[in-house]
């Protein structure tokens, strides 16, 4: 069975542990421990690659945040 959530983002990742997991774009939130690299894109956004070798892009509203990731790494 799935169950489908109709809720905001913004609420779901409240109610998430941040040091597990961290929003890297309005509609993507990842789980922190499955980020293996990110790459610096040209406009202050990521490329975030997890293990199973999925990448996703990140925002520019969420930089910081990656910066941060990256500077203390996983």
């Amino acid at each position: 069975d799935a169950h489908l959530l109709h809720v905001p983002l913004s609420t779901l990742e409240r109610s998430l542990d941040p040091a597990r997991f961290l929003r890297i774009h309005r509609s993507v939130v990842v789980q922190v421990p499955r980020i293996v690299e990110l790459v610096p894109g040209l406009h202050g956004e990521y490329e975030v690659v997890l293990r199973d070798g999925t990448r996703l892009g990140s925002g520019r509203t969420y930089a910081d945040k990656l910066r941060a990731l990256a500077a203390n790494p996983f």
